[in-house]
């Protein structure tokens, strides 16, 4: 690295992917349940298992996928890296390392919010309280993203805070997509319950983005166009890939417009992934195919930047 050390700019990349993590792992446990809710059954939260490749290290210390074992898997377990609770431990440790790159204003709020995950118990996950537990997980971690826009120095710490988080972001918007269509049954008709996809567009905070796009009756196809190819909402795949490159090419700006092979040609493939598959997701197994296709190319660019600059 030029002027910020490769170790540094790692701290702070993972610091953006550890906070988008916990904020979208409280939105997929909050969405699991809001699609179940009436199911005879209650929500089957092996799939949420399935979603994060999960099921193999959960059934190391888990005989029985309820409710009870699952949220406190995905919330308070410490020894789960993917955990609630391990993300914002991973955060915080992350910004004391780069302490002196950060505001106050982000280590003070950071703080702020590991102390009261660490208080968090089985009464806080119980799944009465859940859908309470969520949203307040959320607005923690938006109001840590939030100080860090206002306050964080435009500078490569800036441009490695941003690859870390839309790449996690992007991740999270296609399992919250493909969790929506394994929980979703079809009707007679063959259309999808507008309720379920209200639900899954609120689980990330897109219902007004999207009904300001179709302001009329619309299908599930709409919907999946929204998140994954909207070029102005947050949260769309589009947005996040765009976003990803506008930083890829500020990097490289600061270092004298060097082009690091392995890093272009894995944007180049995700991008070329997400611009070929948008006239193939016809049926739910064709978008779930795409969806694993783009995780796995987001993660080919994230062990590519990796490589080059950590």
């Amino acid at each position: 690295m030029s002027s910020l050390l490769a170790r540094f700019a790692e701290n702070i990349y993972w610091l953006g992917r550890y906070m988008e993590r916990a904020e979208n792992t409280a939105r997929i446990l909050h969405i699991n349940e809001t699609y179940a809710r009436e199911h005879p059954d209650g929500p089957i939260w092996s799939d949420v298992l399935e979603l994060f490749s999960d099921t193999e290290a959960f059934q190391q210390s888990n005989t029985r996928a309820d409710a009870a074992s699952v949220l406190r898997f995905y919330v308070l377990d410490r020894n789960n890296p993917t955990s609630i609770t391990s993300a914002i431990i991973n955060a915080r440790e992350n910004a004391r390392s780069v302490r002196h790159l950060i505001s106050t204003e982000m280590w003070t709020q950071i703080n702020i919010f590991h102390s009261r995950v660490l208080v968090l118990d089985e009464g806080d996950i119980r799944l009465s309280n859940l859908s309470r537990l969520a949203q307040g997980l959320v607005v923690e971690c938006q109001s840590f993203e939030g100080v860090t826009e206002g306050t964080l120095l435009r500078g490569e710490a800036w441009g490695f805070y941003h690859l870390g988080k839309y790449i996690e972001r992007a991740d999270q918007t296609t399992r919250v997509l493909d969790i929506g269509y394994r929980r979703l049954s079809l009707t007679d008709q063959g259309t999808i319950g507008s309720v379920q996809w209200h639900a899954l567009l609120r689980s990330v905070s897109g219902y007004h983005a999207f009904r300001s796009r179709h302001p009329a009756a619309s299908g599930p196809s709409d919907i999946t166009n929204f998140l994954l190819y909207d070029d102005e909402f947050p949260r769309a795949v589009l947005l996040c890939v765009k976003k990803l490159t506008e930083r890829l090419q500020d990097i490289e700006q600061r270092h004298d417009k060097q082009r690091h092979d392995q890093v272009e040609q894995a944007r180049l493939r995700l991008t070329f992934a997400l611009d070929t598959g948008s006239g193939s997701l016809q049926t739910p197994e064709a978008l779930h195919g795409f969806l694993d296709r783009t995780q796995s190319s987001l993660a080919e660019l994230s062990s590519a930047i990796s490589n080059t600059y950590f």
